[in-house]
């Protein structure tokens, strides 16, 4: 009964010791998230990416400084993904820690995918197949991107038949070019790509024609680079097109039917005539007898009155060829002196040549075309003579003297003035004025200067020349004058040998 009892009461004592013993339980510990959203290529904060935390799926935007922050929140990991088109879903994973402030960064990179291509570009100006253009015009497209992207440019342009671009555009961003220096009379195509920096599209082939090459009246030497090249030219304002471009070439004559231009060229080391089209097409050789004389700038030669040949210096012999290069013959020579120009008349079917033993002693002689012995016109041992042209009824011809007592072993003038010689009589008159001698209409050759290579007009009532300063490093410039002397006005600056055709 006793042991009973006591085994009873350690049993009361362990249970109310028991029930006044503390249960113990962890608390709950909060961290926080906080990041940033940038661009990747700019480091650009952004505003209103939506940020989403996972596990718990809470969801907040970002600030105006590219901020966002997830506060109490449970110790762990977490993925955070920031979504904002047209960039890619980005997804960072971050160990949130007891006691302390996760902060990440998150980059948004542009999702390609989602980026929409420009439209195809299409013709504004000029309308495809459009022709009659000028050979300085401007070409205009148009495209647009629908995600407003900045569109950049890319034009080629190339010759109908051609794959190699005449002339390429990059990278701009203006939806127009201009192209300078066509061609005429031929056929351009071209097209535009466009590009937004993710897509490139292309636009169809466009195409236009230039016009014909213009019947330009005057065709004259200038120097380009250190080299003579031929020129062609409608006025003295609007800018010439130049013919020719390889070697040098000068002193170029039309045809009497106006279609081809004769001129003198060392394209190939010696000095040949060439002939090409108005537009400075088609350029061949004729001559397989080079020309020669004194002073290969001095040269000159003539067409035949129908065209069909050309008549030359060659050292003491003048020759006369075909234009296709055949038919040499020897018109006329001069033992002992050498040939250094010639112009032949339809009107009366006679030569004139120039002939010198020096640059300073001169004869012009008349050559009838049926080969009799010449006759001399004009003799002068102590001046210098320009290369005599026909007036347009054959009864007179036009050339330079030099007046000035200027020697020496160039030839260089002192005073160059022009001259008629009528053949009815031997009157020589001269034409250059170096005095108004009271008319108004009558300009004086500035002093210091030299008239030469002078021309008659189509019509016969003008001369087109050359003038220049007596030192030969002056500008040349292309002069028209009345036969009177009256009128004299300068027509173009920089240039020289002109033609009239």
């Amino acid at each position: 009964m006793y042991k009973l009892s006591l085994i009873a009461l350690v049993a009361l004592l362990v249970g109310l010791w028991s029930c006044t013993e503390e249960t113990l339980v962890d608390p709950l510990v909060y961290t926080s998230v906080r990041g940033q959203v940038l661009i990747s290529a700019t480091r650009k904060p952004v505003k209103g990416v939506l940020v989403r935390i996972s596990p718990g799926s809470r969801i907040t935007e970002t600030d105006s400084t590219g901020n966002f922050k997830f506060d109490s929140l449970t110790a762990g990991k977490y993925s955070i993904t920031a979504t904002l088109a047209p960039y890619r879903t980005e997804v960072v994973t971050v160990d949130a820690s007891t006691g302390s402030v996760s902060q990440i960064a998150i980059l948004l990179v542009t999702d390609n995918s989602q980026n929409r291509p420009p439209t195809i570009p299409t013709v504004v100006k000029p309308v495809s197949t459009t022709s009659g253009l000028p050979t300085t015009l401007t070409l205009k497209w148009a495209a647009t991107d629908p995600g407003r992207d900045t569109l950049r440019y890319d034009v080629q342009l190339f010759r109908e038949g051609s794959t190699a671009a005449t002339q390429s555009f990059t990278n701009i961003l203006a939806d127009s070019v201009v192209v300078r220096n066509l061609d005429y009379n031929v056929t351009y195509v071209w097209q535009v790509t466009a590009r937004d920096g993710v897509n490139t599209v292309n636009s169809p082939l466009f195409s236009f024609r230039t016009a014909a090459f213009p019947d330009l009246p005057y065709v004259f030497a200038r120097r380009v680079n250190g080299q003579l090249q031929i020129f062609a030219a409608a006025n003295g304002t609007d800018a010439p097109l130049q013919l020719t471009t390889a070697g040098n070439n000068w002193r170029p004559i039309g045809s009497p039917d106006r279609k081809l231009i004769a001129y003198i060229s060392n394209v190939d080391t010696e000095l040949n005539l060439y002939i090409m089209n108005p537009d400075g097409s088609n350029q061949r050789r004729v001559t397989s007898v080079p020309l020669s004389g004194l002073s290969a700038l001095d040269l000159s030669f003539t067409w035949s009155p129908d065209g069909t040949q050309l008549v030359y210096p060659a050292g003491d012999k003048l020759y006369a060829v075909r234009t296709d290069g055949t038919g040499l013959r020897l018109v006329a020579s001069a033992p002992g002196r050498q040939f250094a120009g010639c112009t032949w008349s339809g009107q009366t079917n006679r030569i004139v040549a120039r002939t010198t033993s020096g640059y300073y002693n001169n004869e012009l002689a008349l050559i009838p075309v049926n080969g009799t012995d010449p006759q001399t016109l004009l003799k002068r041992e102590n001046n210098r003579v320009g290369n005599p042209v026909f007036s347009l009824d054959g009864k007179q011809l036009v050339f330079t003297i030099d007046q000035g007592d200027l020697r020496n072993e160039q030839g260089r003038q002192a005073d160059a003035r022009i001259y008629r010689l009528d053949l009815s009589n031997n009157a020589l008159t001269e034409v250059t004025a170096t005095s108004t001698g009271g008319n108004n209409n009558v300009t004086t050759k500035p002093a210091g200067t030299n008239d030469l290579d002078p021309r008659y007009d189509p019509t016969g009532s003008k001369l087109i020349f050359t003038n220049t300063d007596n030192t030969g490093t002056g500008v040349r410039s292309i002069v028209v004058l009345d036969l009177d002397g009256r009128n004299r006005t300068t027509l173009i600056t920089n240039g020289e040998m002109p033609y009239w055709r």
